[in-house]
């Protein structure tokens, strides 16, 4: 979907690495190469050129070429500048049928807090071009990540597509008998938090900007909480009874190039809910 993703924007994906993660890393590699190229790691501006492949000679100078070979082991400075093509793993080398198809669930968590504690959010979608979500009330980005915050993502770049269930839905009514809650309990919540995306992000940006936050409800039962970054990383929660979202098992999911099944099944759940929602 969309532009092809450079392989070092990929990997530092994968890696779940902040800008301050990634600088810590380098730190390490080029102390280890020569002490003098400590403090050599790109600025904050650069750092975010590099991921979108704005270099003036196509590549970094040689220093941080070296630094950048060993970081990423078994990947050329010029391959990471280029588009991102997985390389092929043993699993991935087996015939079809064989191997591990499910290759993409890449951590299962009791709660979401529990992976959040691990990964923090605003490491998977700092350097994100695309965040897709769909859900209840979308707590995990209204009322935990600041407004401030993804406005200046979306400043930067980042485009949201936020699927919020209609507060005045009839599944928002079988949502608030599973959970056990009177009736409007749930839909008051997710009334203050598309009051919030609408008001406090969606029309605080620059005119030109505001078509870059996309916002849905759907009247359709709930299953899933899926939150997609890019086209590389899932963060998937099921909805059960008797457990509000945040209480529910989260299973993280990193697309692979082959052998992985998962992050394209929820892709598709996603899309589908995408095109028959109702548009705000």
């Amino acid at each position: 979907m969309g532009e092809e993703v450079l392989t070092i924007k990929t990997l530092i994906q994968q890696r779940h690495l902040s800008y301050a993660g990634f600088c810590q890393e380098w730190e390490k590699v080029a102390k280890g190469i020569d002490r003098r190229l400590s403090g050599s790691h790109p600025g904050h501006a650069q750092f975010y050129r590099w991921l979108k492949g704005d270099l003036r000679s196509g590549k970094p100078r040689t220093d941080s070429c070296r630094v950048l070979e060993i970081m990423f082991p078994g990947w050329t400075v010029d391959e990471l500048f280029a588009p991102y093509r997985e390389k092929a793993s043993d699993d991935q080398q087996q015939p079809p049928g064989q191997g591990n198809r499910h290759l993409d669930l890449t951590g299962v968590y009791m709660s979401r807090s529990q992976l959040l504690s691990e990964v923090p959010l605003y490491e998977m979608i700092e350097t994100a071009s695309l965040v897709r979500t769909s859900g209840l009330s979308l707590n995990l980005f209204i009322q935990h990540y600041p407004d401030a915050q993804i406005r200046r993502l979306i400043e930067s770049g980042t485009r949201f597509q936020l699927l919020f269930l209609d507060p005045g839905s009839d599944a928002m009514k079988v949502r608030e008998r599973e959970e056990g809650y009177d009736i409007r309990f749930l839909a008051g919540l997710t009334e203050i938090n598309l009051r919030i995306a609408q008001e406090r992000v969606r029309s605080l940006l620059e005119a030109d900007k505001r078509d870059r936050v996309e916002i849905g409800v759907s009247n359709e039962t709930l299953r899933f909480n899926i939150t997609l970054i890019d086209d590389t990383t899932g963060v998937i929660q099921p909805y059960l009874p008797q457990a509000r979202g945040v209480d529910s098992p989260t299973f993280l999911v990193e697309r692979r190039a082959h052998g992985g099944e998962l992050f394209h099944t929820y892709e598709q759940i996603f899309t589908s809910l995408w095109d028959r929602a109702t548009p705000l």
